[in-house]
């Protein structure tokens, strides 16, 4: 699959490295769930910022 947003392809990514991580560390499901979403929202975030920033040596 061949995606032409490379935001969407990088947030698909963060989902499923979330998921995974969050089956691998976490035992009881609610502290799981929240790992995950944690995990993604600094993902994303992290992402955004560091997008961000590698944008300023381009100008």
């Amino acid at each position: 699959m061949i995606l032409k947003s490379h935001f969407l392809s990088m947030i698909i990514y963060a989902f499923f490295v979330c998921i995974v991580l969050a089956l691998i560390k976490r035992e009881e499901r609610r502290a799981q769930i929240k790992y995950a979403l944690t995990l993604f929202l600094f993902m994303v975030l992290g992402a955004l910022i560091f997008g961000w920033f590698m944008y300023l040596f381009i100008l």
